[in-house]
């Protein structure tokens, strides 16, 4: 009897240990893709920025001269060191503008339940995430003024509070 209750509990253990496991795999892929579409996110709002600073007749990185010019100024340094943030969503939301960070350190996202939107707008239904998004523009890359690495850093602690990160990097030149 000892024995058939010991191998009808290792026969349902073992399923019951790697469904959990897999369980726990599906959640971090889960957060890693929404970590990599935030950073993808910032990429492109940044490509938006230079090109519409470029097209706009103004300077390709801090948009002075542009008509509907976007400073990038607060996330430029000779290093890539200095971080900002920024909302991609557009008019209405604050600060659409990149805004450099406290001491380096970005604050997390909001998540709106409603809109499905990842935000930094506090009020309107929006919850704390447990992502923080950073964005780092090196400029120049050596000697090359019209050159800057984009690199945007998403990171967040997931069950078990380990701390995970995905960083997205691009080169961007004044291509005007």
């Amino acid at each position: 009897m000892l024995v058939s209750v010991l191998l009808l509990t290792l026969a349902i253990g073992g399923p019951l240990t790697i469904s959990g496991k897999g369980l726990l795999v599906a959640l971090v892929a889960k957060d890693q893709t929404i970590a990599f579409y935030l950073a993808q996110d910032a990429v492109e709002y940044v490509r938006y920025a230079r090109d519409t600073n470029s097209l706009g007749g103004g300077n390709w990185l801090s948009g002075v001269g542009a008509t509907n010019g976007v400073n990038l100024t607060p996330c430029i340094s000779s290093t890539g060191a200095t971080k900002c943030y920024l909302n991609t969503l557009g008019a209405g939301d604050v600060p659409t503008v990149p805004t450099a960070c406290p001491s380096n350190v970005c604050s997390k996202l909001y998540y709106n339940n409603t809109t499905k939107n990842y935000t930094y707008t506090t009020t309107g239904g929006n919850t704390p995430s447990i992502f923080t998004r950073s964005i780092a523009i090196q400029n120049p890359v050596g000697a090359a003024a019209n050159e800057a690495i984009l690199s945007v850093t998403v990171s967040w602690s997931d069950i078990g509070n380990n701390i995970r990160s995905i960083t997205v990097t691009e080169t961007l030149f004044d291509w005007q």
